[in-house]
């Protein structure tokens, strides 16, 4: 039986209602908040009707968190791509230096997720990457996927492509971090 409530889905899912106000609040709302085909097919395999819940930015919200926990890479998935020990990936991810993208997951075991994007772009390799993200906050202290959002989606300022596509192009940082200092700040 499909969850009746918000509140019933979030606790089948192993969130808190508070994690889902949290990513709201800094949710960008691309395309005018509708949802994907991808979503609305995932609404329908729980048993919610899409076209009655696509409105709702709480169920968008929770949505986007699950399709982006299922698109990233474990720390161990990571440390085998890149041959490298687990324990020297985390290190990567942490504190003024880090280096990778992640997040930790918040249903079940609390462990690092790395979104894909960085390494099929090859962003884990360049210095401007790791600039950008020291100047960005921690993807934990923000809304993991507003973060992933703000790098990865088109801007008409940057000709339809991502700030992530154009630092892999080998574009100048410093203009991208002039824009992380405003990440997350409403204008």
């Amino acid at each position: 039986m499909a969850p009746a409530t918000l509140e019933e889905l979030a606790d089948e899912r192993g969130l808190t209602i508070e994690d889902i106000e949290q990513a709201l609040r800094t949710l960008p709302r691309p395309g005018g908040g509708s949802l994907s085909e991808h979503e609305r097919g995932v609404l329908a395999d729980l048993g919610i009707d899409p076209d009655r819940t696509a409105r709702s930015p709480l169920v968008a919200g929770v949505l986007r968190r699950r399709q982006l926990e299922r698109a990233s890479l474990t720390t161990e998935q990571v440390a085998q791509l890149l041959g490298r020990e687990p324990s020297r990936i985390r290190q990567r991810l942490q504190g003024e230096r880090r280096s990778l993208l992640g997040f930790h997951r918040h249903v079940g075991r609390r462990e690092w997720l790395l979104p894909s994007f960085q390494f099929e772009l090859g962003l884990h390799e360049l210095d401007g990457w790791a600039r950008l993200l020291q100047a960005l906050p921690p993807a934990d202290a923000t809304s993991p996927v507003a973060l992933v959002s703000w790098l990865t989606e088109p801007q008409a300022s940057l000709d339809g492509r991502s700030r992530a596509n154009v630092l892999a192009d080998g574009a100048d940082v410093r203009p991208l971090l002039d824009e992380a200092a405003t990440f997350g700040v409403l204008p």
